[in-house]
């Protein structure tokens, strides 16, 4: 079947493939059932309506969060705006031309952001790193050799998994994608600002979310799903177990020393505080420069990422409606000027 992408239809009935992000129970006024779906096409996602219809019903007929469909939408006119309602939905698996049209991916192949990411990393202390492998030294104890060597430990998912379920980088390889702004930023930052020790602030960056690989799955449709793990703990000390769980291994294997262990304790630091406040989910909040400058690079590309995908939608001179997370009053409108490169 042909894929209608949202922003071709007008309005009338389309039947065409999709894949599903969030399932919601909700009910009508009269308190009868209804199921708000969230579905993407590849390129921008809305939110449709199936009344009578529960969330069972749904599992029962196979529908879930990260597979894929096929839908009958109607788009009707409501007060102005598009309203959708879905009056059939049934999974189904598709070819893996067609699966790729629907999986929104960075504007980088996520595999080439994971090379370049370790590379970024052996670079940041300055020492002499084999650029053509992801290898270290077996001798190599540094914060660089640990960085790496728990990305490749965990490449797979890694390069795959997005950055969220919502909010920001909530596409498949949208963790990558993440990460390497972030990484190139704080090179940059790193030469305004001597006083920072670019090899930590580096792979505190690469390694802020790692967690995150626990935290959530990422199906092959790029949609992200928390497990429990995430539930319970969160991907900040997740990803401090990890570290914790790579030195253990190395002291293990070395007669009980491998890793500085202040500099470890630093690493660490970073990301129990990479939220920069507690009621925004920080650990501890930020007690070196290197951690302050993390999260203010984390608010930064995340606050980016959400004008992006808002102005990929938006005509010049026009105003989106609320944004939630773009500022912390939930209630801020992102405004896309004529004169800025933004097309």
């Amino acid at each position: 079947m042909a894929i209608v992408k949202f922003s071709t239809m007008n309005l009338g009935t389309y039947e065409t493939d999709v894949v599903i992000s969030g399932i919601n129970q909700a009910s009508t006024a009269n308190n009868k059932p209804m199921i708000k779906i969230t579905m993407n096409d590849g390129e921008e996602g809305i939110t449709a309506l199936m009344f009578d219809t529960t969330k069972k019903d749904l599992l029962a007929s196979g529908i879930e969060e990260g597979i894929t469909a096929v839908v009958t939408l109607e788009v009707t006119d409501y007060k102005g705006n598009r309203s959708y309602k879905i009056t059939n939905i049934n999974p189904v698996k598709l070819p893996e031309d067609e699966l790729k049209q629907l999986v929104k991916l960075p504007p980088e192949d996520p595999a080439k952001l994971a090379d370049n990411i370790i590379m970024l990393i052996k670079q940041s202390s300055g020492r002499t790193y084999d650029m053509s492998t992801h290898d270290v030294p077996s001798d190599d104890f540094s914060l660089t050799a640990l960085a790496v060597r728990l990305i490749s430990a965990n490449i797979k998912a890694f390069t795959r998994s997005s950055a969220a379920k919502t909010m920001h980088h909530n596409i498949y390889g949208g963790l990558v994608y993440h990460i390497y702004r972030m990484i190139k930023a704080a090179y940059s930052i790193s030469e305004v600002y001597p006083l920072l020790n670019r090899e930590l602030l580096v792979c505190g960056t690469a390694l802020h979310d790692i967690g995150k690989l626990i935290e959530i799955k990422t199906s092959d449709t790029g949609v992200a799903t928390y497990t429990d793990m995430g539930n319970l703990f969160g991907h900040s000390l997740l990803g401090i177990e990890m570290i914790d769980h790579e030195v253990w291994r190395r002291n293990q294997a070395n007669g009980g020393k491998s890793y500085n262990a202040e500099q470890v304790a630093m690493l660490k630091h970073m990301l129990a505080s990479h939220h920069g406040q507690p009621e925004w989910g920080a650990i501890r909040v930020p007690s070196i420069p290197e951690a302050m400058i993390l999260h203010e690079l984390d608010m930064i590309d995340s606050r980016m990422y959400m004008y992006e995908e808002n102005f990929s939608s938006m005509a010049p001179g026009s105003s989106s409606d609320p944004v939630f997370g773009i500022a912390s009053d939930g209630k801020s409108v992102i405004y896309k000027n004529s004169f800025s490169n933004y097309n």
